[in-house]
């Protein structure tokens, strides 16, 4: 039986780790699954202005420099593009928390109520298979994806999809709902 539910894949960069101090998104990638293939007429990539500097050691880990988000889009424009994605779908990240946080601080900043989001993390799913939370880059190697994961937005969205399909087909259609979440209306 074939999925018919499209997944989007998303993933973030960040000034920092924390965006209860300070940090924010200074790029985000959104990257669909429909019928088990990554649709890429439907992505979504965009730097972010974040309207704060990106610290030295964010930039050497991210590549992405003050000079490259000075005329990327604002979080208004992103956080539209989020919402819109998040209609009817359902998310797919790798630590979800974290994205899912970084997202609600943009939509409090910018005046608006947080996103409701099903969605589903696959730090969760590789907890279950292999009995330990396992890190993206971990499952990347293991099945034979890539060498790392750069760090960037699109790539890891990208990277993540790929990671979400082996794992959905060891855990089976059946049982994917069992991973479904929801973020919001809390």
């Amino acid at each position: 039986m074939l999925d018919e539910n499209v997944y989007c894949v998303m993933d973030t960069e960040t000034t920092g780790l924390n965006p209860y101090f300070g940090d924010r998104i200074i790029e985000i990638a959104i990257v669909p699954v429909y019928k088990n293939k990554i649709v890429k007429k439907w992505i979504y990539h965009s730097l972010v202005n974040p309207n704060i500097r990106i610290p030295a050691l964010t930039e050497k880990i991210h590549g992405i420099s003050n000079d490259a988000i000075t005329d990327a889009p604002s979080l208004e424009n992103i956080i539209s593009n989020v919402r819109a994605y998040a209609k009817g779908t359902i998310f797919v990240m790798h630590n979800a928390y974290v994205d899912l946080s970084f997202i609600d601080i943009a939509t409090k900043e910018i005046g608006e109520f947080p996103i409701n989001f099903r969605y589903i993390d696959t730090l969760e799913i590789s907890q279950v298979l292999y009995n330990k939370k396992r890190s993206l880059e971990s499952l990347v190697k293991e099945f034979k994806i890539a060498d790392k994961v750069p760090h960037r937005a699109l790539e890891d969205a990208i990277l993540t999809a790929k990671v979400f399909l082996k794992l959905y087909e060891k855990i089976g259609y059946n049982n994917i709902n069992e991973f479904i979440r929801i973020w919001g209306d809390r």
